[in-house]
């Protein structure tokens, strides 16, 4: 025997098994087809069932995990709104604070109120020293036992009282506008 017929045989065999497979597939293939299609409505009946048994069970189950969780998630609320959240608020509150544009409001300066209460005292001082002065000026008639005893004007005393007149009235003024 030549090794040229060994190989021609061995392709000859090879072809055969080729052709044999490939009949045999042809032939499964037809009958997975009814087969396939059995077993997917098989399938789909038993997910139905499945879906059909389960679903109650799950709408079930989540109803008493949601009565649980509910009085829990309300305590945590709680104390997250006692504890957590005025923290939160003043954090919050700081931050607003930094990045807010306008200008700080600042207090309002003391030093033109204390001037102003200054002036105003001092001008009540002025209006009490000349009441003063002039009393001092005309006393009493209790204390004078006769009419003689009061001097008579001199020009000189004359112009005093003409400008303590004039003093009492800027005195007044001033005290006018100072309450003003």
């Amino acid at each position: 025997m030549s090794l040229t017929m060994s190989k021609d045989e061995a392709q000859a065999q090879a072809m055969a098994s080729w052709d044999r497979a490939r009949a045999a597939a042809a032939q499964a293939a037809a009958q997975a087809g009814p087969l396939a299609r059995n077993a997917s409505a098989v399938a789909r009946q038993r997910a139905q069932y499945a879906r059909d048994w389960a679903a109650p069970r799950i709408a079930e189950g989540i109803y008493q995990a949601r009565g649980w969780a509910a009085p829990r998630i309300d305590m945590a609320g709680q104390t997250v709104e006692g504890t957590v959240a005025p923290k939160v608020s003043e954090v919050l509150a700081a931050t607003a604070q930094r990045v807010d544009p306008s200008p700080p409001v600042t207090e309002r300066r003391v030093w033109p109120r204390v001037v102003a209460t200054v002036v105003v005292l001092a001008a009540a001082g002025g209006a009490v020293a000349v009441i003063l002065r002039g009393r001092r000026a005309h006393p009493a008639d209790a204390l004078m036992a006769d009419e003689e005893m009061i001097p008579a004007a001199s020009e000189q005393d004359a112009a005093t009282a003409e400008e303590r007149a004039m003093a009492d009235g800027d005195v007044a003024g001033n005290a006018n506008r100072a309450r003003g």
